[in-house]
C-alpha cells in the first residue's frame, strides 16, 4: 500500500526546474516510487484530502463531476490564499489520464507539482502570487479500474464504420464492441451541436454522452484558464531523421519510408521520451495557436536539459473534439503532452518529465517570459516516427 503523502516532494525552487527534478529519489515523489503499486482511486482521494487539510490556506479540492459509474472526478487548485481563484492571478490548468490504461505517469507527476507548489518553498511563493494552478489528475477513474482506454458505459455503441481512435466522420469513438465505453478525448465540444455525433444523430444524442468530458469542459469554463495541458502516455517510438517538419501542413500524415526497408538502411533514430503538440484545427485563432506553441517551446527547452531526453513533435490531426484542438478552438492555449512508456529511464525519470514540463510552463507564465518566445521556434522539434510504411507496388 502506498503512503498517502509523506515525502512526495521536498525540493526547493531556488534552482532551475531541471535541477529540482534531478533531486535524489528520496526527494522526488518518493512514496510513488517506493514500489510498483498503482496509485488507485482511493489513495488518490486521500492524498488530495491530505493536501487540502495540510495547506488549507492555499489548497482547495473540488469534485468537478462524476464518472459514468458514479466515481468522483477531482480537481485540486493551488493559489496564494484561501481564495484559490484570485482575480489578480493568471489561472492555468492541467489534466491527466483521460485514457484509463495510461498508468504510472501523469497522475503521480501532476500530484508532485501540486505538492511542490502547496509547500511554498523557495521561489514557489512568488509563483503563486502570479499564477493559480488547477489540476485534474485523473479524468477517467472508471477506465483506470477497467484498465482500458475508454470510460465504462454499458450503453455505448460499437465504433462507427469508418471511424478509428484517431478520426472519422460518424462520431462514434468507442470500442470495437458495444457496451464498453467512449474515448473521452474525442468529446471536448464546447458547442455540442457542432459535434459529428450530434449532426449525424441529433435525436439519439441531443447532449454529450460522456460525463467525464462534460466535467472537464464545465470546469474549464468556470476557471477560464490562460492555458491547459493535457497529459497522456504513448508507446515506444523513435525520431525519424528522414522527415522534416512542414509548418504549412502541420497535421499532414506521413509514412516512415517504404516496405520492405532498404537492406542497407541503418535504422537510425533516437528513442523518444516525450512528444508535444499544439492545436492545428483551422478554426483555432492565431493568438491561441501562438500561445500553445510558446508553451511547447518552453517545455521542449526545459526537458532537453536532461541528457537522456529526446522530445519530438506529436504527429496529431485536426479533429475538433480532441482536447488539444477543442480548447484551442475555445481560445485557450492548449498543449498535448505524450509521455513515452517502455523507453529510456525508470518510473522516476518519466514522472520527472511531467513535473519538469508543467512547472516550467507555470514559471514562464508567472515571470512573463512565456510571451517573449518566438512561437515558430517549435520548428526545432524533431519528428516522431509513425507506425505505418508505404508498401512498394
Amino acid at each position: 500500500m502506498l503512503k498517502a503523502l509523506g515525502g512526495l516532494l521536498v525540493a526547493g525552487t531556488t534552482a532551475s526546474t531541471q535541477a529540482i527534478a534531478k533531486q535524489s529519489k528520496r526527494e522526488v515523489a518518493l512514496d510513488y516510487l517506493a514500489n510498483d503499486d498503482l496509485l488507485d482511486n482511493d489513495e488518490l482521494e486521500r492524498i488530495l484530502q491530505q493536501l487540502e487539510r495540510r495547506y488549507s490556506d492555499r489548497v482547495s479540492v473540488m469534485e468537478i463531476g462524476r464518472s459514468n459509474q458514479d466515481r468522483p472526478i477531482y480537481a485540486v487548485s493551488i493559489g496564494a490564499s484561501s481564495n484559490k481563484q484570485c482575480l489578480k492571478t493568471t489561472d492555468v490548468m492541467a489534466i491527466g489520464q483521460q485514457h484509463g490504461d495510461e498508468m504510472i505517469s501523469s497522475a503521480e507527476g501532476l500530484l508532485s507539482v501540486a505538492q511542490h507548489l502547496a509547500s511554498k518553498q523557495g521561489q514557489t511563493k512568488k509563483l503563486l502570487e502570479e499564477v493559480t494552478v488547477h489540476i485534474v489528475p485523473r479524468v477517467n477513474p472508471d477506465g483506470f479500474v477497467a484498465r482500458q482506454r475508454y470510460n465504462v458505459d454499458t450503453d455505448a455503441p460499437a465504433r462507427g464504420e469508418g471511424d478509428d481512435i484517431f478520426g472519422g466522420d460518424a462520431g462514434f469513438y468507442t470500442a470495437d464492441d458495444a457496451g464498453i465505453g467512449w474515448d473521452i478525448n474525442r468529446y471536448h465540444w464546447f458547442d455540442w451541436t457542432e459535434s459529428n455525433l450530434y449532426n449525424n444523430l441529433p435525436d439519439e444524442y441531443p447532449e454529450n454522452p460522456v460525463p467525464e468530458a462534460r466535467a472537464v469542459l464545465s470546469a474549464t469554463e468556470e476557471i477560464d484558464p490562460e492555458w491547459i495541458v493535457d497529459y497522456h502516455r504513448q508507446g515506444t517510438y523513435t525520431t525519424d531523421p528522414d522527415v522534416t517538419f512542414d509548418p504549412e501542413n502541420p497535421g499532414e500524415a506521413y509514412e516512415r519510408g517504404t516496405y520492405p526497408p532498404d537492406p542497407d538502411a541503418s535504422g537510425a533514430g533516437d528513442i523518444v521520451t516525450s512528444s508535444l503538440f499544439w492545436p492545428i484545427n483551422d478554426g483555432v485563432s492565431e493568438e491561441a495557436q501562438d500561445l500553445s506553441k510558446q508553451i511547447v517551446s518552453v517545455m521542449y527547452n526545459e526537458l532537453t536539459e536532461f541528457e537522456q531526453s529526446t522530445i519530438s513533435r506529436y504527429p496529431g490531426g485536426t479533429y475538433a473534439g480532441i482536447a488539444r484542438n477543442g480548447y484551442g478552438l475555445a481560445g485557450y492555449g492548449s498543449v498535448l503532452y505524450e509521455l513515452s512508456t517502455g523507453t529510456l529511464g525508470d518510473r522516476e525519470f518519466r514522472m520527472q518529465q511531467v513535473f519538469t514540463s508543467l512547472l516550467a510552463a507555470i514559471r514562464a507564465t508567472a515571470t512573463g517570459s512565456l510571451y517573449e518566445i518566438n512561437p515558430e521556434s517549435v520548428s526545432q522539434l524533431p519528428e516522431r516516427e509513425t507506425n505505418g510504411f508505404t508498401i512498394e507496388e
